[in-house]
């Protein structure tokens, strides 16, 4: 969630961005049942919570970061998830990924990721996430299909018109709210272009065509998994983001690059949470290369 570099109230931000979050909440209940309302809340109520216990006030409440951070953990939790695994993803995002360094503005990492990340080493084998027809979702499948060809495992109900099924509509629903996003200006159109260039280029180069070494085009994997959410909700983050041009541009590349390269190589069907937290690392030094190059220009 990032906000324009101008300044304008922490709780605008918010407002606007839990309404951006609003159609993939409905695109998402509507394709996998209610149990998401029972993640998204679980996770929600104890961001709130553990706010209230770190802060030991409740106006804190008021600038609604803690909800959105509730709100993007319920969101990339699978339906499936037990109810107390998103409450531990909540209170680790909360306590340890934003309180621990010092509250909002402060944290080096952020915290939605954070808790997510943490829960998926955590209760590994209790976040695997399962389309209700299908079984194993498109990522899963293709994480593990072994020696078949993109032709072979595309006829799997798992895989939508263009995208993975289910998650292309959720996935068009949350870029209709990042539209929503850059219209209002919350966010510049900068950020999540890169990150969807830096995935859309990633996937060209290790398309083959659809052999069994292929992940996929640049258009299904912009569609499938969480891409659409990470580029316009989790990667905008204003703290945890470079602040200039060209620290933004290779952020942001770099998250949508590192995730494609996950999904391919690793045994998690989608890399997004740990790409993020990884370019957090770099945020420091993006920074004071960017202001390196004002200065000499």
């Amino acid at each position: 969630m990032v906000s324009a570099r101008p300044k304008r109230a922490t709780s605008s931000v918010m407002i606007h961005v839990m309404i951006a979050l609003l159609p993939g909440v409905a695109v998402q209940v509507w394709l996998t049942g209610w149990r998401t309302l029972i993640v998204i809340g679980a996770a929600t109520v104890a961001a709130l919570a553990t706010e209230i216990a770190c802060t030991r006030r409740t106006r804190d409440l008021s600038d609604g970061s803690a909800v959105v951070t509730g709100l993007l953990i319920g969101l990339c939790l699978p339906v499936s998830t037990p109810w107390f695994v998103c409450m531990v993803a909540s209170v680790i995002a909360i306590a340890l990924a934003k309180h621990a360094f010092g509250g909002l503005g402060n944290n080096v990492f952020n915290p939605a990721m954070a808790g997510y990340a943490a829960v998926l080493i955590a209760y590994p084998a209790l976040i695997v996430e399962f389309d209700a027809i299908s079984g194993a979702t498109a990522l899963e499948q293709l994480a593990h299909r072994g020696s078949t060809t993109i032709d072979e495992i595309s006829t799997s109900a798992a895989f939508g018109v263009f995208g993975a099924s289910n998650h292309e509509w959720i996935n068009l629903a949350f870029l209709a709210g990042g539209l929503y996003l850059i219209a209002v200006r919350v966010i510049q159109p900068l950020m999540p272009l890169c990150v969807l260039v830096g995935i859309g280029i990633a996937a060209f180069m290790l398309d083959d065509g659809g052999s069994s070494t292929s992940h996929g085009s640049p258009l299904f994997n912009w569609f499938a998994g969480g891409t659409m959410l990470t580029a316009f909700f989790v990667a905008t983050d204003p703290v945890t983001s470079p602040s200039n041009r060209f620290g933004i541009v290779i952020y942001a590349l770099g998250i949508g690059a590192i995730a494609m390269l996950i999904r391919k190589y690793s045994s998690w069907p989608d890399g997004f949470a740990f790409s993020v937290l990884l370019a957090n690392c770099f945020v420091p030094l993006l920074e004071r290369i960017g202001r390196t190059r004002i200065s000499t220009t």
